[in-house]
């Protein structure tokens, strides 16, 4: 196991496991002396038989200690156990032993210092003290008059041996937790910084795996919540929230975890007070009190039993989206480590915002392209099927019937066959028009001016409409690409006033009035309410005016309609125009 894998649990399980060791084997050397004494009694003074059964008690006790060790299967609650078997085993024994005076004096020392260095000094201190009363009090039990008080010498300086120990063990002890406890913050700080690096690498790899817009917001609230989780302070039950500007500048719930009042999903914020404001205003996260107290989070009744929040502006530049919440039902719960973490996460974050932003943006703009060529699809589609379509199938009717005359009456034939001629150069003649206005070649090879000069010219000739074109203020300033839209914008806002205006008269000028280049279509037809339509969108399937003023962003351009029912209407199209360097 790397040491990024082990756990402090683990640690310390080892830790104590080999403690427990080496207490067996100091018993076994107790085992091994007592069967010593038993077996051979140097001074012939102890009761042979009773030592002999309490050395076989002793081994057996040992036994089954060291038996649990080699399986694995003791306990926390074994030391405990242990210590005050080995104290009542002690106690049992000094007498026997020959007490203060015997060959076992020294015994008491070792449940001491056990209880001194597992759990500090006070127990040891206990055990220091009952041992040494139980000394005296065998002494005074043996006291006879007339006895010397020299023979208590023994009794008081094994209790003095025991304090000493208590004393050697307290400091050995504080020595040794001192440097587990610097080995436990080294191996916990070599596993928080592996964890965290984890951590925002798995949060990279997520946000860059989407472009989706709402998955990164989710992976927001999902991996803060896992990076707080590793941390290991309990924040309770917390509301979570990704608050993102809409069109009109308020903040609204994109994303969101454990709003329980459906009402605060549609609920919108200015961002301009309370902790979002100073967010938002100083570019800084921020720890706050309770929500009820802030001038905009306590309009969210989802936040009403939390009292801490947290919040981080979601910013890249000089460009604000939003800003990530976290509110706790716990007071005071969230520390510096969860404002570091979250700044790293919404920082990372902020960049996926970005790209799936941005993401979003090309998919709108690649539908909105799909959308205008379908419709310019359906309109050639439209255009042939209701003219040179119906044109051409006339043709070979009307050729058929011609080449039945020329039998029976070749006068009449001829003047079908002159017909015929008349309505295949009109055909031929609507082709080139329709084709001209996909894409006229002389809009490439003459420029704009001469494009808009034939288009109304064929309008002249083949529908019989007036269109004026006064181009005498323009000069050549547009590049390809913007020559080309603004014919199509011209076009368009003709070919509107020729089918839905009924005008009668209609004119087109171009112009160059310092930087700016300006074009005009003014019809005399019957006008309409440019707000009525313009609201009616969603409910229309045409969206005319709204694609024209598309075609002008995308050259610059802004583009605007005055029209009034019964007076005409207005079509203006300005673009800057960009100097060469």
């Amino acid at each position: 196991m790397s040491l990024s894998e082990r756990r402090p649990e683990q640690t310390a399980e080892q830790s104590q496991t080999a403690t427990d060791w080496a207490f067996c084997l100091v018993r076994w050397g107790l085992f091994a002396y007592l069967l010593f004494l038993a077996l051979f009694d140097p001074f012939e003074t102890l009761p042979v038989d009773v030592l002999f059964l309490a050395t076989i008690a002793f081994g057996a006790y040992n036994l089954a200690i060291t038996t649990l060790l080699a399986l694995g299967l003791l306990t926390r609650a074994i030391p405990a156990f242990t210590l005050i078997a080995d104290t009542i085993a002690v106690l049992a024994l000094l007498p026997l032993t020959g007490g203060a005076e015997g060959l076992f004096f020294f015994a008491p020392l070792f449940p001491i210092l056990v209880a001194t260095l597992r759990f500090g000094w006070e127990p040891g201190l206990l055990l220091a003290v009952v041992y040494g009363l139980a000394l005296g009090l065998a002494a005074l039990l043996g006291w006879e008059d007339g006895q010397p008080w020299t023979d208590l010498l023994p009794a008081i300086l094994q209790s003095l041996m025991f304090l000493l120990a208590v004393v050697i063990g307290g400091a050995a002890g504080g020595r040794a937790a001192t440097e587990q406890a610097g080995q436990e913050t080294s191996a916990d700080s070599a596993l928080y910084l592996p964890d965290r690096v984890k951590m925002v690498y798995e949060l990279a790899s997520t946000l860059s795996a989407t472009l989706n817009y709402q998955r990164v917001l989710e992976a927001i609230l999902d991996i803060s919540h896992l990076g707080f989780d590793e941390l290991g302070y309990r924040v309770g039950e917390s509301v979570a929230m990704v608050l993102l500007y809409n069109e009109n500048q308020e903040l609204y719930p994109a994303s969101y975890r454990n709003l329980v009042v459906p009402e605060d999903e549609q609920r919108r914020i200015k961002g301009v007070s309370g902790i979002v404001g100073r967010a938002i205003d100083s570019a800084e996260a921020l720890i706050g009190g309770s929500p009820a107290e802030d001038p905009e989070l306590r309009a969210f009744r989802s936040l009403a039993q939390c009292q801490s929040t947290l919040c981080v502006p979601l910013r890249a530049g000089f460009e604000t989206y939003g800003v990530v919440l976290f509110a706790s039902t716990k007071p005071d719960v969230y520390h510096p480590e969860h404002l570091d973490l979250l700044v790293i996460f919404c920082n990372q974050a902020t960049i996926a915002l970005q790209n799936a932003t941005l993401y979003q943006s090309l998919q709108e703009e690649r539908d909105k392209i799909i959308d205008q060529e379908e419709q310019a699809r359906r309109k050639l589609a439209r255009d042939l099927h209701d003219g040179p379509t119906q044109d051409i199938a006339a043709i070979a009717m009307r050729l058929n019937f011609a080449r039945l005359l020329i039998d029976r009456d070749p006068a009449r034939a001829r003047v079908e066959l002159a017909r015929l001629e008349d309505l295949a150069h009109r055909t031929v003649k609507e082709i080139r028009s329709m084709l001209f206005t996909l894409r006229p070649i002389i809009l490439e090879t003459e420029g704009l001016v001469a494009a808009v000069n034939q288009y109304a010219e064929n309008l002249r000739q083949n529908d019989n409409l007036p269109v004026e074109v006064d181009a005498e203020q323009y000069r050549d300033c547009l590049d390809s690409e913007a020559q080309g839209v603004v014919f199509a914008i011209i076009e368009e806002a003709v070919n509107n006033a020729k089918k839905h205006a009924n005008a009668s008269r209609i004119w087109v000028q171009l112009a160059v009035q310092g930087d700016i280049f300006v074009a005009q279509v003014v019809d005399d037809g019957k006008g309409f309410d440019v707000q009525a339509v313009e609201q009616s969108y969603s409910t229309r399937g045409s969206l005319g005016m709204l694609n024209l003023k598309e075609r002008a962003e995308l050259i610059g351009g802004t583009l605007t309609i005055d029209s009034v029912p019964g007076r005409g209407t207005r079509i203006t199209l300005i673009v800057p125009i960009e100097e060469e360097i």
